[in-house]
């Protein structure tokens, strides 16, 4: 983590050289002197970072490391914050400007006052080193090694993988022993992925043993690879239990001849073997050629925590990832751990149920967590009050001895590269079960300076795929998909989230404000998040950075220019009548998101925010709109109130050059795209709302010009006036906008589609009051790339709709609301192969269900709001097999 903190600020002084060059020009030989010491320092914290658990001298030698960097950080920001005051000062007197030279003569003073002492630091930590005999940090590894070994000998022992202690894995048995038996006669690799202490290895245990297995492969091996492999040792041990080859003998073979005999004897039998717990990709490439494919049905079982890993290995098998045990199923593994403990006991009292589900419920369905409760529980005195304590004080016991859980979870965070662990860290800031959404996730990432330039894409972009890739690292979970396959909200498992919590707090990353704020800032931690109408009002915050605030009820955020070095403040669900006009003072914030704060007015002092990268007004009471948020220099991000019609009418010399997402926009009858919105044609995301009508001319040039357009939404509210019907091309053509990959057209009513008008690679398309007199399916059906289709209120007013075969090749959802007209539908074999979601409400003329959907094998929910009686019967008689399962909706 020291290694993100440094390379972090080293960037940020970089950075501030360049955008600050103004106000650093007199001491920019002592900032580039910090720089380039903390630059050197860098080349040692890799192995240091890796080795301090087990060595403490390390570990206070980059603590002091960590905390200079911080020092650095906050005297070159604060000296920033200092220039910009007095300059503004200045501006204000404009005819005496000696107290502006003077102040700043002060100014520079103090600051290389604080250098000095930041260099003296610096000199001491280099020192240190030597004193404290740490200067082969890369050679000194016996202790850390010893304790990192060991844990993982106790994770590969681990009692869960008992058979006696397996419940709830018969589904993912009988799905997995299918794809080992039935499966195709090349050489499969079967992977069970997952977060630590799922149950995978204990899942492919019980697979290795089952009779099945033994009876249809004739040679069989387990083999446990780990983070840290040798390829020598590992065949080595394939060795002996392959073919039964003595140690001395091994001792002997080189690795070529040992991969030649492997080969050759593997070559002539249908083998089955477990590689477990494989962390890499190279693992497996070392290992690849002793398996050879006879095309006899031999099988590879992985069971890793990295779905890019078994991916790699076969991307023609889909990796199999256990559920999180149910509640049911969580106490009856609880239940039997006990019971096993206990030896003598084969039920336990009727009064343990009611608590033991209660102390599983902590677990989450984390079969390891669940297996630590129960060993402990059968060590108490088998009473209520003991098992209250427990129940009480369930996460503590889990967090107490770290070796029993924690320590394994650990192994995950361990191995994430520097630039991710302030990205998972991140998590343990949101409450409990809180659910994340994926979209402001990225965007804090970004204004927190965690995510690094990759060329010329998107920050945003890349902050995606770092989720990305802590959700292939089974870190975190996603709690809902979008229908395009995106993510769009996350979670944490609580364990995991306490494991982010305590490194934090050791890092001084940041801590959580429960009750009293005295203990938490004697961490002088960087970051707060504080929930529960707690709010921070110790008066030493000028080294918090970010301050995200949950579900609190204050009138006003008071105090705000005590935070003068924040970079991120985030009220969710905050209700505060006002903003204090200190937050102008802010001038290094990034993230200002005031979504569901009900706020009625923003000051005049947000003009001040000159680096401010996102701001969200949604669910929030604010109007008028000041105009001055539309000369914003590095405004990125800009959400408006949806729901409530504010109209937005920025001036002609509008400044937001970089802005990528417009959302929630209100064109009023007396607005004009023309008067400063047109020149916004960087963007990616807009979405619009009113009286777009009575602009059409001007938005067709302004989104024509919009190249880069990845979603809009164009929603035009003109109710109770004569529309003339218009056609796509009359209005605007998408053809050119190949980033363009889903649109939302509602209010405009259409003649007729045309696919060239479409964007070429669409694949989300919502059509709303389109009055459409012919058929839509006809044209949609020839979308390459359609994926999900909404045709909803009145979007099409004829009676019959037909999908020809072959049409709709990638749709994978369709929706049809309150088509009142719609009597007939004809689905020809061969259409939409791949829908597996059906939604249809209020489509009471529509009666019978058409029968070309039955062959979509592929269809698994078929959702009714409001239908008539007789189409639901119908429904059900044509079910079938129970293929899908029919729910009601309601009306959306």
């Amino acid at each position: 983590m020291a290694e993100y903190v440094v390379s972090l600020v080293i960037e940020s002084i970089a950075g501030q050289m360049v955008d600050e060059a103004v106000s650093l020009a007199r001491v920019r030989d002592q900032v580039e002197w910090i720089q380039g010491e903390l630059r050197r320092m860098l080349c040692f914290l890799k192995d240091a970072d890796a080795k301090q658990d087990g060595d403490e001298r390390v570990r206070n030698w980059v603590a002091d490391i960590r905390e200079v960097a911080y020092d650095a950080e906050d005297v070159i920001d604060g000296y920033i914050l200092k220039m910009m005051q007095q300059k503004e000062k200045a501006l204000i007197r404009l005819f005496n400007r000696y107290p502006f030279f003077l102040n700043e003569l002060v100014a520079r003073y103090k600051l290389n006052k604080q250098i000095t002492r930041i260099k003296l630091k610096i000199h001491d930590i280099s020192n240190g080193r030597s004193t404290y005999g740490i200067e082969n940090i890369g050679e000194r590894v016996e202790g850390a090694s010893f304790a990192v070994n060991s844990l993982r000998e106790r994770r590969r022992s681990y009692p869960h993988s008992s058979e006696e202690e397996t419940v709830g894995t018969d589904e993912d048995i009988k799905i997995l022993e299918d794809q080992l038996i039935n499966g195709d006669l090349r050489l499969s690799i079967i992977s069970i992925i997952g977060m630590a202490g799922l149950g995978k290895t204990t899942l492919a245990k019980k697979i290795y043993g089952s009779s099945s297995i033994n009876k249809y492969f004739d040679c069989r091996a387990w083999i446990y690879v780990s983070q840290e492999y040798k390829a020598g040792d590992i065949l080595r041990d394939l060795c002996k239990k392959v073919m039964g080859f003595r140690k001395a003998e091994l001792e002997r073979m080189h690795r070529e001849e040992m991969e030649e005999e492997l080969s050759s004897v593997l070559e002539q039998r249908r083998f089955i073997v477990v590689l477990d717990d494989i962390w890499n990709k190279e693992a497996w490439d070392d290992l690849k050629p002793v398996f050879p494919d006879t095309k006899n049905g031999s099988r590879i079982i992985f069971t890793t925590r990295f779905r890019d890993v078994a991916l790699h290995a076969d991307p023609r098998s889909r990796p199999h990832e256990p559920c999180l045990l149910s509640d049911e199923d969580s106490w009856k593994l609880l239940s039997k751990k006990i019971c096993l403990e206990w030896n003598a006991m084969t039920s336990l009292p009727a009064w343990t149920e009611e608590l033991g589900i209660q102390i599983v419920k902590k677990c989450r369905g984390l079969p390891l967590a669940i297996v630590v409760l129960g060993g402990l529980l059968s060590r108490r005195e088998a009473t209520y009050e003991e098992w209250l304590k427990v129940l009480q004080s369930a996460h503590w016991q889990l967090l107490r001895d770290p070796t029993q859980c924690l320590d394994i979870l650990a192994l995950s965070y361990h191995d994430l590269p520097y630039y991710l662990k302030p990205c998972f860290l991140y998590f343990g800031l949101f409450p409990e079960d809180f659910e994340i959404s994926v979209r402001s996730l990225n965007l804090l990432w970004v204004a927190e300076g965690f995510v690094q330039p990759r060329g010329q894409e998107p920050l945003e972009d890349v902050a995606e795929d770092y989720l990305e890739e802590l959700v292939g690292r089974s870190m975190v979970q996603i709690a809902a998909k979008k229908f395009n396959g995106r993510i769009k909200t996350i979670r944490i498992h609580d364990l995991f989230r306490e494991l982010a919590i305590k490194k934090a707090k050791e890092d001084r990353f940041f801590d959580i404000i429960h009750g009293d704020a005295k203990d938490c800032f004697l961490t002088r931690p960087r970051r707060i998040s504080t929930s529960f109408g707690i709010t921070p009002k110790t008066t030493n915050r000028s080294r918090i950075r970010s301050l995200l605030v949950f579900d609190q009820n204050e009138p006003r955020l008071k105090d705000l220019k005590k935070f003068k070095l924040l970079r991120v403040l985030g009220l969710e669900s905050v209700h505060i009548g006002l903003l204090d006009s200190d937050v102008g003072n802010l001038i290094h914030l990034r993230y200002l998101g005031l979504e569901g704060t009900w706020l009625k007015q923003l000051p005049s002092s947000i003009c001040r925010l000159l680096n401010l990268q996102t701001l969200d007004l949604r669910s929030t009471l604010i109007d008028p709109i000041p105009v001055s948020i539309w000369k914003l220099p590095e405004l990125r991000h800009l959400f408006f109130n949806k729901i409530r019609e504010m109209v937005v009418k920025p001036p002609k010399d509008v400044c937001l050059f970089s802005l990528q997402t417009l959302q929630g926009v209100c064109i009023g009858r007396t607005s004009s795209v023309e008067l400063g919105l047109d020149k916004l044609t960087t963007l990616r995301h807009l979405s619009l709302f009113g009286h777009l009508n009575l602009q059409e001319e001007a938005l067709r040039r302004w989104i024509f010009n919009s190249k880069g357009l990845q979603s809009l939404k164009l929603d035009s509210r003109t109710r109770g006036e004569d529309i003339t019907r218009v056609t796509i091309p009359g209005f605007l053509d998408f053809s050119s906008h190949i980033s363009l990959n889903k649109l939302y057209l509602g209010g405009f009513m259409l003649k007729l589609l045309n696919v060239q008008d479409f964007p070429p690679n669409l694949t989300e398309l919502t059509l709303h009051g389109s009055f459409l007199m012919e058929d839509p399916m006809k044209t949609l059906e020839k979308l390459p790339s359609l994926r999900v289709l909404k045709l909803k209120h009145s979007a099409y007013v004829g009676k019959r709709m037909v999908c020809s075969s072959g049409g709709f090749p990638q749709l994978q959802f369709l929706k049809l609301s309150f088509l009142y007209s719609v009597g007939g539908w004809r689905i020809q074999e061969g259409a939409m192969a791949k829908l597996k979601e059906l939604h249809i409400v209020e489509c009471k003329r529509l009666r019978i269900v058409p029968r070309g959907l039955w062959p979509v094998t592929t269809l698994s929910n078929l959702k009714l709001g409001y239908m008539p009686s007789d189409f639901e019967m119908k429904a059900r008689d044509r079910k079938g097999e129970n293929w899908y399962r029919i729910e009601h909706v309601l009306p959306v």
